[in-house]
């Protein structure tokens, strides 16, 4: 089914593109200087900045973040730099949240990265080669309805410059891990090549428990030992050929790659009533890889800011999880198994918008979007040594799915209100074959959005926005075959799981003068259906977790923001999220309802030289990261505090070195929970320590220099050294 239609897919999206396609960089500025100027920028602390780029200025939907245009940022990769992005939040076990919602889709130029290699591939890509962080909150028609928890897009920048520039990375940290990378950019007349190129690598180690208590007869056992992790890999970053033939044109191709993998290696004892009873060995090895192709095409209208862009894009992704377990206990015969889980998904997709301006206040934005999608999913059991429980088994899901989607918005001024409603139509359609079994749905569906502001003052905005959505189920989650994870512990899908409808209210009241800033962010999302984890115990003694609807949930909430400079030299940055959420438990076999209070937050404090450019110049950031309990229908995931501090110092006229201490004090541990009808379980797996990473950068042509502070004009405001 897949490579055929594969095929056929591919030569009709390049056929397509011969026509039309787009740029997702931002577009060449095409309003007066005075009116770019005319946005405020405020400085944000260590690496980020709130900026309003002029091909942005109209959009109401969003908030835009960049780093600093200054090498001591260049060499931070967009991982790290992901949890100081304003809204987000990231847990030790590396789950993104936005606003306190999950899902959240990572887009890298308006494409989603898998989920499956995400951090990785965000390690791969640095600061230098980042244009802007768009960070939206509550999508609107312009977006896939599926963004449910919020879109994170990452767009990389395109220079222009003559010449060859770039930067050569080197870093290295007290584990053993490292990382080379080099970032090499050339320009010659309307040619431009760019990219990113370079590998990484490492270990560590942790300790891992795991406490079970049977709720019927009170017996506990506990299992505890180390967890030992080997990782590696490289990437293809962006590697982009540009041709721009005249300032209101342009095409790239760009190439991205990435391969790599992990080996963990646990073992453990379990203890009951203080006696051993039996030892457990688990080996994971996981290998993946991510790979696209993407053409895109800008053509700048006759009027200011009138758009037409298009894109097309071909890739692949997939991973491979290859399991072996062994058990031997104290009395009775020893166990050993094999599981293999491979997941391998083919994708292509066209995009077609047109932006246009009618005259001064108002706006269209329209466009037309095709995705495709084909998955294969292998799942295998072998038993190596011993009873074969369960019984050895092989399966294989084929998926295919596809959404066909058309949106417009209009944005206009009525009654001192700038207004943006939109509409958004889905055709999806998604075919499965399991098991023997073929299913094949369709589900069209309308998602209507509205976005309003008003200028309260020349200082304080006013945004208002509903948005409707929708989460489906991927098909790992749909996928019925047991996947082992462990000795006696497997994960298996649901072929019922219906989707998750949302609807977001928010309401944000934002405050900018002098450098300084406040926010305050009210949101109420209501979600349907929801997804969460069951988990139960089978008669063979296999402890199995399943994804369910788990009836509906509402989360309410308060997010505040503040920045600004304390001194010439020092600047503070803090956010906190307030969230209520209720929603649906299992308590004794019944559904009940359960409010519980969530938080997370960021508090830092900048220090930074005045003279950037000059040598010996130094920037220095403490950073505390937390995060309250997260609670799902049957497990609980406590609260975690982290602080980090970062040293960034110019050692030569082109040589950058940064020092950075990462959870200072050993807290990022990852506890989780469960309470199901016959047991309780808590599995800690402990921070890896403190972990000390030292990174060196070298700049190479002509890379870009932040000028002294007083050559620094805030738009509309005095130089920064004189506030």
């Amino acid at each position: 089914m897949k490579r055929t239609f594969v095929a056929a897919a591919s030569a009709a999206l390049v056929s397509a593109a011969s026509v039309a396609h787009a740029q997702q960089s931002t577009p060449a500025p095409t309003a007066p200087a005075a009116e770019a100027s005319a946005e405020e920028e405020e400085d944000f602390g260590d690496d980020i900045v709130v900026v309003a780029e002029p091909g942005d200025q109209v959009r109401i939907d969003r908030r835009t973040y960049t780093l600093r245009d200054d090498p001591a940022a260049q060499s931070t990769n967009m991982f790290d730099v992901l949890g100081r992005v304003p809204s987000v939040s990231v847990a030790p076990s590396g789950a993104v949240t936005l606003l306190g919602a999950d899902n959240v889709t990572i887009q890298i130029n308006g494409q989603p990265v898998p989920g499956t290699n995400l951090e990785q591939v965000l390690r791969g890509i640095t600061g230098a080669e980042v244009q802007r962080i768009e960070v939206i909150t509550n999508p609107g028609a312009q977006h896939s309805a599926a963004a449910s928890g919020g879109i994170i897009n990452i767009i990389t920048r395109q220079r222009l410059d003559g010449g060859l520039t770039g930067n050569v990375q080197a870093g290295l940290d007290t584990m053993g891990s490292y990382h080379l990378g080099v970032s090499p950019n050339w320009s010659r007349g309307p040619w431009s090549l760019s990219g990113s190129f370079g590998g990484w690598g490492g270990e560590q180690s942790q300790d891992f428990s795991r406490e079970r208590r049977i709720l019927s007869s009170g017996d506990t056992t506990l299992e505890e030992g180390d967890q030992d992790i080997e990782f590696g890999g490289f990437y293809v970053g962006r590697a982009t050929v540009g041709y721009r033939p005249t300032q209101k044109q342009r095409f790239t191709l760009a190439l991205d790659l990435v391969r790599g993998g992990n080996d963990i290696m646990r073992d453990t004892e379990t203890i009951q009533s203080g006696a051993p009873v039996s030892a457990q060995t688990n080996l994971n090895m996981v290998e993946f890889y991510n790979q696209g192709l993407t053409f895109e095409f800008q053509q700048d209208g006759a009027l200011p800011r009138e758009l037409l862009k298009a894109n097309v894009n071909i890739g692949s992704n997939g991973v491979e999880f290859e399991q072996e377990f062994a058990l031997n206990p104290i009395a009775g015969a020893a166990r050993e198994s094999r599981s293999l889980n491979e997941q391998d998904t083919d994708s292509a997709s066209a995009r077609l918008e047109y932006e246009r301006p009618f005259g001064e206040d108002r706006f269209l934005s329209a466009g037309l979007n095709f995705d495709i999608a084909e998955t294969d999913i292998e799942t295998a059991r072998t038993t190596l040594v011993g009873p074969a429980i369960p019984a050895d088994f092989s399966a294989l899901l084929e998926g295919r799915q596809q959404t066909l989607a058309g949106y417009g918005t209009f944005q206009f001024e009525a009654a001192g209100w700038t207004w943006q409603p939109g509409a958004r139509l889905e055709n999806y359609r998604r075919e499965v074959i399991s098991g023997g079994l073929e299913t094949d749905d369709s589900d069209l569906r309308t998602f209507p959005s509205i976005h309003v502001r008003r200028a309260l003052s020349e200082s304080i905005d006013l945004d208002l926005s509903y948005t409707s959505r929708i989460q489906r189920p991927g098909f790992q989650q749909l996928d019925p075959a047991l996947r082992f994870v462990d000795v006696n512990r497997a994960t298996r899908g649901n072929p019922d799981l219906e989707p998750s409808l949302t609807d977001a209210y928010e309401a944000n009241l934002t405050y900018q003068n002098n450098g300084r800033s406040f926010s305050l962010t009210f949101y109420d999302r209501i979600s349907d259906d929801i997804f969460s984890p069951f988990t139960e115990t089978l008669m063979d003694g296999t402890i199995l977790t399943t994804t369910v609807n788990a009836g509906t949930s509402e989360q309410r909430g308060l997010q505040a923001i503040a920045r600004g400079p304390l001194s010439e030299r020092w600047r503070y940055s803090a956010n906190v999220n307030l969230m209520e959420r209720e929603f649906d438990f299992l308590s004794d076999g019944d559904l009940e309802r359960r409010n519980e209070f969530e938080y997370d937050g960021a508090v830092s404090l900048d220090y930074r030289d005045p003279d950037q450019n000059a040598v010996g110049a130094n920037q220095v950031q403490f950073e505390l990261r937390f995060q309250g309990p997260r609670h799902t229908l049957q497990s609980d995931l406590d609260e975690f505090v982290v602080a980090n501090v970062t040293w960034r110092r110019k050692l030569a006229d082109r040589i950058y070195g940064t020092l950075t201490a990462q959870d200072l004090f050993g807290t990022q541990t990852n506890f989780n929970e469960i309470t199901t009808d016959t047991y309780f379980e808590r599995t800690e797996i402990a921070s890896a320590g403190t972990r000390v990473r030292l990174a060196i950068t070298y700049q190479f042509g002509d890379g870009p220099q932040r000028p002294p502070p007083d050559q620094q004009q805030q738009p509309g405001g005095p130089p920064i050294g004189t506030q």
